[in-house]
């Protein structure tokens, strides 16, 4: 599995990732488009050969903070690792860009992605102020500082 950005021959398979999990989004190929080309916006797919397995999309929000804004997988491609892979390889990422601080939402019963967050080092932080798809959210957030109790790189 190789994790890379998305091009514009992937928008059209993104747009139908995000119709099926984030009904609440209106994208189009125009929209990612223009996302991208903000230079806050950042989308990496796991592909397997030629198949797009899932994809992450992370935005810069300031200096020292970003929030994973989507993740999500092919149904035939969960519980093979796939999301976290493509949650640590956007947490290097962050970390190459200086970003101290990394946010996320969650929905409150979708216990699958919480599971590979918290794995990752994310702590929930509250709930989010709105529901989104008639759910329940939760924040959760990461420390990517130096020194913070999730930088465990000094360990031999």
């Amino acid at each position: 599995m190789d994790i890379r950005e998305i091009g514009e021959q992937d928008y059209t398979e993104i747009i139908g990732l995000i119709r099926d999990e984030f009904p609440y989004v209106s994208f189009d190929e125009e929209r990612i488009r223009e996302r991208i080309r903000s230079n806050k916006i950042f989308v990496f797919k796991a592909v397997e050969g030629k198949k797009l397995l899932g994809f992450i999309e992370v935005e810069v929000l300031e200096a020292s903070i970003a929030r994973i804004n989507g993740l999500t997988v092919k149904p035939r491609y969960r519980n093979r690792g796939v999301a976290k892979k493509l949650l640590l390889y956007v947490i290097e990422f962050l970390k190459k860009k200086d970003i101290e601080r990394v946010l996320l939402l969650v929905k409150e019963k979708n216990s699958a992605a919480k599971k590979v967050y918290k794995e990752a080092g994310f702590s929930f932080i509250g709930m989010y102020r709105r529901q989104m798809d008639n759910a329940t959210v939760e924040e959760m957030e990461l420390d990517l500082k130096p020194g913070s109790k999730e930088d465990l790189s000094y360990v031999g």
